[in-house]
């Protein structure tokens, strides 16, 4: 194995000896780069190689080749460009075939070669390499179509391309990957022939077959037509319907995949969903007479033609498929019309907002859906029948998602905002009831309400959610504190600080605040913060380092540096044992550095 070593090595001294004739590397740093080459050589020599090994040895010569790179940017370094990066590159091209041919199980050697590749414009390496691939590799539908996108995208090589889709088909028939590749294929082939044509001025109309398509349409088809047998599924056949939107002249193609989705998937909300969309987007539909469909197929001539002719086709679905998924497409279409404004704004308001009605009718209405009608009428002028109606949304809302934050929020603060104070407390407990925990977001916003419009009320909100609940109370005392400091004094905060610090659940934010407060005094107490940081320690010591140093660093600016080295033997005895590590570390640098406390702890 050494000599293999030292071959390799001395192979690679030509080119060290001129990285340093020519400076870019000085003595010592070519002394490093080979013993670091000599180290990877070695690694990937010897019995037990492993796919880390090369990578690692990879990796290394890609940042060598940057550096090198760099260094000849820098310096305007031009010699021997050609010999040495090549050497390295051919160096790397042997390790990632070295590497292929003893793990070609895994993938991942493969795509990362093709990367190399085209990177160093060695495309005729992998040309070569991808057989060899797929022979391995020809059980994952994946690698066909990394083959063919190469050979397409990189080689401009069509029928190379074609011919790894049919393989891999045969190989894979259900395979949606491949087939939405081989269709893209014939019509990005059928379109770049009609290109040809008009640019060469050809009047001669192209060959049509006894489908009224052209050949590369038909092709196109002929591979639709195998994937829709294979495979039943609506989504993979509106995927395929929207590729030949991107193409011109598919209007019968589009036409024949129409036809077949109204047979197969009547029952399929995202078939209902694809037929409206394209009657707004005024595409071409197949003759609609049939009961299935039950709406005339009218040519569409105007925007408002056909926004009423997609509305028709929800309706005519909601008829047939009364789901709660067909009405949320139904009015997601309905929202996206909306929201990208232009001509017919109260047209497409009012479609918008029968269609929220039927839904709530229905009881098919989601959450986001109700919040969005809420926002709807809260940018509207306001009047009485628009408060009323508002108002009236909000409680159908909240009483159909009783279990909405959002929805509650929504309408608690409409209640507070209009002056319904009343109205607004006397439904408070019911949502608290509902909500449980979840209900902080209101709490929040009732004591911001009565912050600005009953200051005398603040208080009894406070200790009303402490008393009654202490989960949501754990977010609430932070807040509580800053308000009696600001509103009364530091002497009634530290009165309540003292209570609430003791109240289970603990809260390690509560202690924070107080301290933060207790700084910003024009006096610092030692004796209060102190005792700030003793309860903090006391509940969170042992699972939070945080608590420790931020004790630490307040006795290294404020208060007595001697206590310092007693607080770091409690935090290593307090701690537990996977933390000890971190804490020393962090302690360290406080102490290396005490400069670095000269912000406010």
């Amino acid at each position: 194995m050494a000599e293999f070593v030292e071959k390799r090595c001395e192979d690679m001294i030509p080119e060290l000896e001129q990285m340093e004739r020519i400076k870019l590397f000085d003595k010592i740093e070519i002394r490093g780069i080979a013993k670091k080459l000599k180290e990877n050589e070695y690694k990937i020599q010897r019995h037990t190689k492993t796919k880390e090994d090369y990578l690692r040895y990879i990796q290394y010569l890609m940042d060598l080749l940057k550096l090198i790179k760099q260094r000849r940017d820098k310096f305007g370094i031009n010699q021997k460009k050609s010999n040495i990066d090549n050497i390295i590159t051919n160096k790397m091209n042997h390790l990632y075939k070295e590497a292929i041919f003893k793990f070609q199980d895994d993938i991942r050697f493969w795509i990362a070669y093709m990367k190399f590749c085209k990177h160093v414009q060695f495309q005729n390496s992998v040309s070569r390499m991808l057989g060899r691939m797929l022979q391995v590799h020809q059980d994952k539908p994946k690698c066909w179509h990394i083959a063919a996108r190469w050979e397409l995208e990189e080689n401009k090589n069509k029928q190379t391309a074609r011919q790894f889709l049919l393989r891999g088909l045969h190989i894979h028939p259900t395979s949606q990957l491949l087939f939405i590749d081989a269709f893209k294929l014939e019509l990005e082939e059928a379109s770049l022939d009609e290109q040809k044509r008009e640019n060469n001025g050809d009047s001669v109309t192209p060959m049509i077959t006894e489908d009224d398509m052209s050949i590369g349409s038909k092709r196109a088809y002929i591979i639709y037509q195998q994937a829709s047998k294979c495979i039943k599924d609506i989504k993979f056949i509106i995927e395929l319907l929207d590729a030949t939107k991107e193409h011109t002249n598919t209007e019968k193609l589009q036409h024949k995949i129409v036809s077949d989705m109204i047979q197969e998937y009547a029952h399929e909300p995202l078939m209902w969903d694809t037929m409206a969309r394209r009657e707004l987007e005024g595409l071409t539909q197949p003759s609609l007479d049939d009961a299935t469909m039950e709406i005339d197929n009218l040519k569409q001539t105007s925007l408002r033609d056909c926004i009423t002719s997609c509305n028709k086709v929800y309706q005519t679905a909601l008829k047939k498929i009364k789901t709660e998924e067909m009405w949320s497409l139904y009015i997601e279409c309905l929202i996206e019309i909306n929201q990208k404004g232009g001509p017919l704004p109260n047209f497409k308001r009012k479609l918008l907002k029968t269609a929220f009605t039927q839904a709530h009718q229905a009881k098919k209405l989601k959450e986001k859906s109700y919040l969005y009608w809420v926002n709807m009428l809260n940018v509207e002028k306001r009047d009485e029948t628009t408060e009323k109606k508002l108002k009236d949304i909000l409680c159908i809302a909240t009483e159909a998602v009783p279990t909405s934050v959002s929805l509650w929020h929504a309408r608690l603060r409409y209640l507070l905002v209009s002056g319904q104070e009343d109205e607004a407390e006397s439904i408070f407990s019911k949502i608290t009831q509902i909500l449980g925990e979840k209900s902080l977001p209101l709490w929040r916003m009732r004591i911001l309400h009565a912050q600005a419009k009953s200051p005398e009320k603040t208080q009894e909100i406070f200790q009303e959610v402490i008393q009654g609940y202490p989960n949501i109370a754990q977010e609430i005392k932070p807040t509580y504190i800053e308000w009696l400091v600001l509103t009364k004094s530091i002497q009634a905060a530290r009165k309540i600080y003292d209570d609430l610090c003791l109240q289970p659940p603990f809260s390690i934010e509560l202690h924070k605040k107080m301290t933060e407060l207790e700084l910003m005094q024009p006096e610092i107490s030692l004796k209060r913060t102190r005792r700030c940081h003793e309860m903090s320690t006391l509940q969170f010591g042992r699972s939070n380092t945080s608590v420790w140093i931020d004790y630490v660093s307040f006795e290294m600016k404020h208060g007595d540096p001697k206590k310092v080295g007693e607080l770091h033997r409690r935090a290593v005895k307090t701690l537990e044992p996977e933390l000890t590590d971190s804490f020393i570390s962090e302690y360290s640098l406080i102490k290396a550095n005490p400069d670095s406390l000269n912000t406010d702890i």
